[in-house]
């Protein structure tokens, strides 16, 4: 199994991979900004200053692994005749190590502008290719809130990758500081995030604030406060009474505290080479 970075990025008919650098903060801080995007991710977005500092985190974490693991993780820009290296990027996908196993875990998002039009599935296929093709790996998971998320769980079964199991959100979770960070964004993002859908929003966040607190960051009850509090605030649920946003918000915050688990799914070289992932 190879040790060392390749120097050949993954290759799609519309993307263009390339390693992040400093110029590529704040445009990543701008499709960062947006909560539908943060909505499935570890992140604290919650100002421009908190949208910069998370992006410059990002970047460093995504880069972190290239001379350790000989993987990583890419800045996506669209291809175009006359695309640059300064265009702004619309989005990442790579590899990233673990600390619950030794299976690379493959990551991907986009600015909600270039959402629907499979390029998220284009990016994970050529990642994935890239891996096995350079002999980086053996097999290559992914970790979904697929509750939160069902769209990275449809990539996952157009890629070919089978869920193998769950994981529990506290042994997912990296570090009790970056938990209570999101935490605070959730509320923040059930009061005044932008959001599409404003009943869905009632679910989302209080449901991840549950798997925060399952996993240690916070006290059930005043956080449930914290969270009724903020739902009543938000711009865009002047149609929803406090009765239903209290039953919403409640239900689904305990919902985030016992069904605390996330999706495990894994694509092997061989599966992949037997074409599973085409």
């Amino acid at each position: 199994m190879s040790s060392k970075p390749s120097d050949l990025a993954p290759q799609a008919d519309r993307l263009v991979f390339s390693r992040f650098t400093q110029t590529d903060v704040p445009a990543f801080a701008r499709v960062l900004s947006d909560p539908e995007v943060t909505r499935s991710i570890m992140a604290k977005a919650t100002t421009p200053e908190h949208c910069l500092e998370c992006a410059q985190q990002r970047i460093a974490w995504h880069n972190s692994n290239w001379d350790a693991e000989g993987y990583g993780v890419w800045a996506l820009r669209e291809k175009r005749p006359d695309a640059s290296p300064s265009d702004p990027i619309i989005g990442w996908c790579g590899l990233t190590s673990t600390s619950h196993g030794p299976t690379p875990e493959i990551l991907y998002g986009f600015a909600r502008s270039h959402w629907g039009g499979g390029l998220a599935t284009e990016a994970a296929r050529a990642t994935i290719n890239w891996a096995f093709e350079g002999d980086i790996c053996d097999s290559i998971d992914a970790v979904i809130f697929g509750v939160l998320n069902p769209g990275s769980s449809a990539v996952a079964g157009k890629l070919g990758m089978t869920r193998t199991g769950k994981m529990r959100f506290a042994d997912f979770l990296p570090e009790q500081q970056l938990g209570r960070d999101v935490l605070d964004y959730e509320i923040w993002r059930l009061g005044k995030g932008a959001c599409l859908d404003f009943r869905s929003l009632l679910f989302q966040a209080p449901f991840k604030a549950g798997l925060l607190v399952s996993a240690g960051v916070a006290g059930e009850t005043e956080t449930l406060t914290d969270l009724l509090a903020a739902a009543k605030k938000h711009p865009d649920g002047g149609d929803v009474d406090d009765t239903e946003i209290d039953r919403i918000v409640s239900e689904a915050f305990g919902r985030g505290i016992r069904d605390c688990d996330l999706d495990v799914f894994r694509i092997s070289r061989l599966d992949w080479a037997e074409g599973r992932g085409v």
